[in-house]
Formats: structure tokens, sequence, C-alpha cells
């Protein structure tokens, strides 16, 4: 029926439109004539014998300049019908890019109907709506009574944008799902819905922050949100704090480093496992031997390296500042320290870790770290810290009860 259509024109008042319609084939004519048919196409009832009325842009006073027909060849499959809904719909973007788009899905097949209804959901910016009116019967809408009205698609949406966060949750690319959720929140949706977004945001938000090793916003985040996380609250808490066993940012850095990986981005997460071997060695420095390894006080170190690290000052009068192979080999120098075995028997295969990193362009040289790179370091230098944690928090008298965990890949059910 060519009604519905002519009322939403006369409802709308479009500067343009775009008429989705079906192409011949061998068996019928297609849809098209009745809008650009030459002389009468249209009948004004069943009743009457003939096509009495002429097409509908002539009905609803369109000239040729404000609109286009688009013609589909197979108006029963829903993928052309879905491909050939989002070309118009870009098309207009791009010809009109500050105008509302208004989609109306009143007729045409099924596949038609739902492929438009998608592509329409899927720009996430177009105003969907439908002509409807009272009904005598199950096949059409009752002529003269029909009003075109605007649908709420906020929670069909969401639910999308939802199911595409969790997809960046696999990742854990946080900042990712905070963009979507802002974006879903935008838009119409009911208060159940609103108040899913609102948790979910302020998750995404707190994991985003403790991704970017800001734990004291993820902790202040974790604490206004929903109890959901109560271990992740309590290490966020240890980690703005430095109130447990002093190793803790160590164990974050490898949860960081694996979280890289995952992304594939090799070369920042055996950086990030450089920097952990690194800080293992300058906290144990500190704790058990109070010696800074930005100013190394060399009346603390034993006599037999004293000498040796005196020439790692820059000019005179600077303080001795050491890296990380040179921290690790002072801790192998001092009689009987809990770590220096730890650290002598895994000494040769640390520094075939190091080399790879410092070949790296992330380093010193020019070529990338690969995955399989990645993976021989991690399963070398994961367990091999884990081993100079616990030896240093048990000397310390604090030995660890759980590992940090990894941040979530799923956030509270909806």
């Amino acid at each position: 029926s060519h009604q519905p259509i002519v009322k939403s024109i006369e409802h709308n008042r479009p500067e343009f439109v775009v008429f989705l319609c079906s192409d011949d084939t061998h068996r019928a004519k297609g849809s098209y004539l009745q809008v650009i048919g030459e002389g009468n196409v249209l009948r004004s009832s069943r009743d009457v014998p003939g096509p009495d009325l002429p097409n509908i842009v002539t009905l609803a006073g369109l000239t040729p300049d404000r609109y286009r027909v688009v013609k589909i060849p197979n108006v029963d499959d829903l993928n052309t019908c879905y491909h050939e809904a989002v070309r118009a719909i870009q098309d207009l973007r791009q010809r009109f890019p500050d105008a509302r788009v208004i989609v109306d899905y009143t007729g045409g097949t099924k596949s038609m109907t739902a492929g438009l209804a998608a592509a329409a959901i899927d720009d996430g910016q177009c105003e969907i709506q439908v002509v409807t009116g009272a009904r005598t019967n199950l096949e059409k809408v009752q002529d003269g009574t029909e009003f075109a009205r605007q649908l709420s698609i906020g929670d069909i949406y969401v639910r999308r944008q939802l199911e595409l966060c969790r997809l960046f949750l696999q990742r854990f690319d946080y900042a990712a799902v905070v963009e979507l959720l802002e974006d879903a929140a935008r838009k119409h949706v009911s208060q159940r819905y609103l108040q899913t977004l609102e948790h979910w945001r302020l998750f995404a938000l707190a994991f985003d922050a403790w991704d970017r090793f800001d734990h004291q916003s993820a902790r202040d985040l974790l604490a206004a949100a929903p109890r959901s996380f109560p271990l992740h609250s309590r290490f966020a808490n240890v980690l703005a704090r430095d109130t447990g066993h002093g190793f803790e940012l160590v164990e974050d850095l490898v949860r960081n480093a694996q979280r890289r990986a995952a992304q594939r981005r090799y070369d920042d997460a055996v950086g990030r496992f450089y920097r952990a071997t690194e800080l293992t060695a300058q906290i144990w420095l500190r704790k058990r031997h109070e010696i800074d390894t930005a100013d190394v006080d060399l009346q603390r170190v034993p006599e037999a390296v004293r000498d040796d690290l005196a020439t790692q000052r820059r000019s005179e009068g600077e303080p001795v500042r050491i890296g990380l192979l040179r921290a690790w080999d002072l801790i192998a120098a001092f009689p009987e320290d809990p770590l220096a075995p730890v650290f002598t028997e895994a000494r040769p295969r640390l520094l075939n870790a190091l080399e790879v990193r410092n070949l790296s362009l992330f380093a010193h040289g020019l070529r990338p770290i690969t995955a399989e790179d990645y993976r021989r370091i991690a399963e070398f230098l994961e367990p091999w810290l884990n081993q100079a944690i616990d030896a240093a928090t048990a000397a310390l008298g604090k030995p660890r009860r759980d590992p940090l965990p990894q941040l979530p890949t799923e956030l509270p059910a909806d």
C-alpha cells in the first residue's frame, strides 16, 4: 500500500528521500514502479477496478532533485537488503553531513524491513519510525488512520554495545569499553539498562586507570562502585597505599605484561618484564640493605665490588647509579643474601632474555619482538620473578598470601 509511505513523507517533510525498492524479476515488475512509474500506477482503494492514482513521488510532491530510487535485485536475501540499506545511509551521511536521517521501515518484504532496521541500528544515529494506525485485520492498517510513530531503540542499541564491550574486555581494552558505554548512555534507554551502563562504566574506568598504573584512581573508583570485585579492591588499596609485602608493583607489572601480550603488543610486554626484573632488585636492595640504585652509598656495599661501582659515576660529585644487571650483581655480592642464589643460578638465562630486549627497536636495536620471543621470555621470567618474590617476602617476614589477580575480562552480569 502506498498510503503509509506518502503519510511518512507528509509528516516528516524531508529535504531528500531514498526509496529502497524491489527490482524487476523474470516473474514480476519491481515495486519501484509504484514510486516513479508513468501514468496511473496506484489504486486509491482495493475496490477500484484498476490504477487510478499517479506514482508516490507525484502524490508526495517530490521533484526529481529531492529523491533517489535504489533497486534491490533480491529482496528476499537479508544480506543484500542490509548492505543496500547501509550504503544508502552512508551516502546520505556524505551528502548531508549535518542532517537528521529518518528511517521508515514500513512496507517491503520481511528481509527488506529487517535489513533496513538493522542498518539503521548499526549506524547508531538514525531516527527510526514506522507508520501505523487502526487495524481491522492482520493484513493492513485501515486507510485514513495512518500516522508516523518514532520508535525508541535505545535498549537495542545498548545491548549491541554491551556485546562489543565483552569483545574488548577479552583484550583488556578498558579504554575502548569506556568509550562504548559513554556512547550508549547518550541514547534514550530504559532505567534497567541505564543502571547497568553506570555500573559497567565505573568498573571500566577503574580498570583502565589500573591498567595505566594509576592505582589511586582505581582504588577510589572501585570504592564507589558496587561491590563485585572484592579481591581486586583489596589489592588496589594495597597498591595505592603500599601496605602489603612490598613487591605488589612487581606482580602488577607482570600482569600488565600479560595484558599487553594479549593485545599482541609484544615489545611493550617485554618492556614490562624488564622493568619488573629491575624493580625487584631495587625494592630488595632498599628494604634489605638500605641501598638506593639511583644513588648508591658505597659504604653499604661489599668491599669487593666498591671500586667497580665507583666507576659508574658519570662525573666527579655525581651519584653512583646502577641499572638492572649491576643491581642483581650487587645482590649476589652480599654474602648469604637470600636472593643471591636465586639470581646466580638464573644469570645466563637472564642475560639471554635481556639480549632479546636490547636488540629490539623498543630498546637499542632495530628488530621487532615476536610472539615467540615473548613466549620464551615470559616462560622464564614469570616463574623466576615469583621465586624471587617468595624468597624476598619470606626473608622480610611478610610472606605473600595471595598472588595479585589478573584484571577481569568480564564485568558483572547485566
